[in-house]
């Protein structure tokens, strides 16, 4: 496995009521000790340690006891991996999944054994677990196993660990077809908007309860597709509220907690001649804004997907960009390096006779250019009073866009969208490839 670098990490267990633990690591000559409570309960902290990838052991005894050893042990960062289906999707091919592009060379060249992974079994549970349901094995990252890995999850230890050289742990806890109140502890719908989603805490209960005593890095989560029909702003509530339970059950401080933003899709992809999905049917853009506006809490970050999503296919393959996005916002905003992390940023406009100028969040733009350098993808829109949404041709004007005002459009312009639809698939991006972002200038 992999033990938190640098704090004293938590090991706990079970013994006889009332017989003395004593604890060695070998990375310290002192042992620790502690007395087990009238339910044999026992808990203790490890001394801290610097990021080490030579193998180390763990040592417990007890008068009476069989001592247990752990043995292989890294000390490195852990993150908790959390979400639904695009969280638990694997690299390869295995059903209902088809694997992410160029899964065989991927799982072929996954050789990184101070990547450590632990994916925890599925369990829906009446109340809050102490334990897993069912025996969880760390791996060590090898070709023989991470085919089976959560793709988003291994791309993002790979590119923390490969940038950093430290070893990495990362622990997947997630469920296909899961809604984000499954997660969430009981005592987080504390609201009256909230209570009306009260489930049971069921997939807390069974896989996020067990883990709150680990010592971790932070939290990655990619959910929302079993809640995108909810009012947005229900969404941003309960992400909201997620994000700061987790974080007090954990005790470990204002954890990072990044998410990710879900990708083009049309539902209605088959229900359309030609198939296709209705163009203009936008309601998927207001929950991705419902899920940006999680972002108001503090010490989070959204990797943004709008350029790797399939119209068809709500898991798309596409993953090693989701995965890395979630590692340059972790090596930006957690490991303090100067890497960019965000792309083109909508930051205001301008308007001269039939001409807008879009800029953009100072040094979110530099370089802006399209995927390829293909034409640029005409998903920029604007409306008059009438609210009536017009397409508007779009060009890039160094680190800006010009957008020409529509002869349709009789009225003052009033608003301004881009990729604010369903299956909006785009190809704006910086000179780190990183792309714009969605945005609205009204408030409808």
């Amino acid at each position: 496995m992999v033990l938190q670098r640098d704090v004293q990490c938590k090991i706990w267990g079970t013994v006889t009521p009332g017989a003395t633990v004593a604890v060695t690591v070998s990375w310290s000559n002192t042992p620790v000790t502690t007395t087990s409570d009238a339910n044999g309960n026992w808990q203790l902290s490890l001394p801290a340690s610097a990021a080490n990838s030579t193998p180390q052991t763990i040592t417990c005894k007890s008068a009476g006891q069989t001592d247990v050893v752990l043995n292989n042990i890294l000390i490195g960062d852990v993150w908790l991996c959390s979400g639904q289906s695009n969280m638990a999707m694997p690299v390869a091919a295995i059903a209902p999944f088809t694997g992410v592009l160029d899964y065989q060379n991927e799982i072929a060249a996954a050789n990184y054994p101070a990547i450590r992974t632990l994916t925890v079994p599925q369990y829906y549970a009446d109340k809050p677990a102490a334990m897993l349901d069912a025996a969880a094995t760390w791996k060590a990252c090898s070709p023989q196993n991470a085919g089976e890995l959560s793709a988003v999850a291994y791309y993002f230890a790979r590119k923390i660990h490969t940038t950093l050289n430290v070893p990495i742990g990362i622990v997947i806890s997630a469920v296909n077809g899961s809604y984000c109140q499954e997660w969430m502890n009981k005592e987080a719908f504390s609201t009256t908007q909230l209570q009306p989603y009260s489930s049971g805490s069921k997939l807390y209960n069974g896989m996020i309860n067990p883990l709150i005593n680990l010592n971790i890095k932070g939290f990655l989560w990619y959910q929302g597709e079993n809640n995108q029909h909810d009012p947005p702003s229900d969404y941003t509530a309960l992400n909201a509220a997620l994000i700061s339970s987790w974080r007090k059950q954990f005790s470990q401080g204002d954890l990072p907690f990044y998410l990710v933003q879900l990708t083009p899709f049309a539902e209605d992809y088959n229900n359309t001649n030609p198939p296709g999905g209705n163009p203009e049917n936008n309601w998927l853009a207001y929950f991705r804004e419902g899920q940006s506006r999680a972002l108001t809490v503090k010490n989070t970050g959204m990797a943004i997907t709008m350029d790797v999503g399939e119209a068809a296919n709500h898991h798309p393959r596409d993953k090693k960009p989701v995965g890395e996005r979630l590692a340059l916002l972790a090596l930006r905003k957690t490991y303090n390096l100067p890497v960019q992390c965000y792309g083109p940023q909508f930051a205001g406009y301008s308007i001269s006779g039939n001409a807008i100028t879009i800029s953009f969040a100072d040094g979110t733009a530099n370089g802006l250019n399209t995927i390829g350098n293909a034409q640029l993808n005409q998903l920029f829109f604007v409306a008059g009073d009438d609210h009536n949404l017009i397409k508007a041709d779009a060009q890039i004007i160094g680190s800006t866009v010009r957008i020409t005002i529509p002869a349709s459009l009789t009225s003052a312009v009033k608003s301004i969208r881009y990729a604010f639809t369903n299956a909006a698939i785009t190809n704006l991006q910086n000179d780190a490839g990183l792309p714009a972002e969605p945005f609205r200038t009204d408030s409808w």
